[in-house]
């Protein structure tokens, strides 16, 4: 009677809870201080699917819910973001009966990190997709260590695993896990290169014998084909490759056979489609139909977007804070480009869950690269203007070339009258709208 009534009471305050804006996370909080167990109540399906990571779980469990729900499977999945214990337990109560039978064929999570070993225990997962570890959100996260310890403690040999196997890190997962592991990755292409680009580096030391790794080539960062030369440690056999990857073409061939059509040409898209492709044909469903699925879904602006201004191209990078490898990404992007640029940098806030004004993160980013392209002018907006530019400075940017506004559409004014070249807008999600919305006023070809 406790769960029937529990429920019932949930499902009233999902009502409520969207009427004021917040259904996503209210009535599974208001659950779970009632009975912080209560996950285990509900009768899951015979699928259910996690994802996690530093970044790109957002994107690639919305994938997996487009794709299963393509090939006709009714899907359950937390796509307001809400990626919390409040947050799923309110995705268990919005699709589950009254007696907690979720009324799914399959379920699909994100779930934060930290919040794994909240969580797994309850609603365990048949497969679980690690995206990447990384610097991400210091003051709340602390040391990627310490993440990875509390995801590993997470996982039990029932649960089969989904790692980027171009990632050195990741295969610290594999220590001592005794269940199914599948691997993505990209093999070496004209993007590759053979001498280090950045510093930031999450592992830069073989984690069984702690000898230097060496890398075959990079494709970002840690990612690629290292090897250790002391031990046995090196990049595994990958069961799911991109063996031609072509950014221009928006163009990604899987295995040598399966060839699909990115939502845009950059490389954590790479391996979300990589990611998303591995779950879906692992799980049963037919490979050429989940390349048709893909293509079908439409792209994310939010995350992306291109348009014109008066015969100039815009290109909107959304990048999370507190993370350098998005950042990292996005620079890895517009290095790809030889034409005048001018780049814009800025954010309204840090972070939304915590006031603490940390910019440790900005000096992980390497803006070096931006040193050696021709760049007509670096335009740092927001609350944190004056310490992008200062940054900006360190990396070798010369003054001239950097500008300073504290009101976002002053700073688009000025970007269309006195600035040169395609524009590169670096930007957190709460400025990637009003940016857009800003820079469109006026002449769009």
């Amino acid at each position: 009677m406790k769960k029937f009534l529990l429920i019932f009471f949930g499902k009233c305050m999902v009502i409520v809870g969207k009427l004021f804006k917040k259904g996503s996370s209210l009535p599974g909080d208001i659950i779970l201080k009632i009975d912080s167990k209560f996950m285990r109540e509900f009768v899951l399906p015979k699928v259910v699917i996690a994802v996690t990571g530093s970044s790109g779980k957002g994107s690639v469990s919305s994938m997996l819910r487009e794709i299963y729900k393509k090939n006709g499977y009714k899907v359950a999945h937390n796509s307001k973001g809400s990626n919390l214990s409040a947050g799923i337990m309110t995705l268990l109560l919005e699709n589950s009966t009254l007696f907690g039978n979720i009324n799914k064929e399959i379920l699909i999570f994100e779930i934060d990190e930290r919040y794994t070993k909240h969580v797994f225990p309850y609603l365990k997962p048949n497969y679980v997709v690690i995206t990447n570890l990384t610097r991400d959100q210091p003051p709340r996260q602390g040391h990627f260590d310490l993440v990875f310890e509390e995801i590993k403690k997470s996982l039990t040999d029932d649960m089969h695993l989904i790692l980027n196997g171009d990632d050195a890190y990741l295969e610290k997962f594999v220590d001592g896990h005794n269940g199914p592991i599948t691997y993505y990755g990209i093999s070496k292409n004209k993007y590759s290169y053979t001498k280090n680009k950045f510093q930031t580096l999450n592992l830069n030391y073989c984690p069984k014998c702690n000898k230097k790794l060496e890398y075959k080539y990079y494709h970002f960062e840690n990612l690629g084909n290292y090897v250790c030369s002391k031990c046995d440690f090196k990049r595994p056999k990958i069961d799911f490759e991109a063996t031609k990857l072509d950014f221009d073409k928006e163009e990604i061939t899987i295995n040598k056979k399966y060839q699909v059509h990115m939502s845009f040409g950059i490389l954590y898209a790479a391996y979300n489609l990589l990611a998303a492709f591995t779950v879906s044909v692992i799980n049963g469903l037919d490979a050429d139909i989940v390349c048709k699925n893909i293509e079908e879904i439409s792209q994310n602006k939010k995350l992306y977007d291109e348009y014109q201004y008066n015969g100039r191209m815009v290109t909107v990078l959304n990048n999370k804070n507190e993370n350098s490898t998005t950042f990292n990404q996005s620079l890895l992007f517009i290095e790809r480009f030889s034409h005048k640029k001018t780049i814009v940098v800025g954010w309204r806030e840090i972070s939304r869950r915590y006031n603490y004004d940390d910019l440790s993160w900005l000096y992980d980013i390497d803006f070096e690269l931006l040193k050696k392209q021709d760049i007509d002018k670096i335009v740092c907006v927001g609350i944190h203007r004056y310490d992008i530019a200062t940054r900006m400075k360190y990396a070798g940017i010369e003054e001239k070339k950097i500008m300073i506004f504290d009101d976002l559409k002053e700073a688009t004014n000025e970007i269309k009258a006195h600035t040169k070249g395609n524009i590169y807008a670096v930007l957190n999600f709460d400025y990637v709208e009003p940016f857009n919305r800003y820079m469109k006023e006026g002449d769009i070809l």
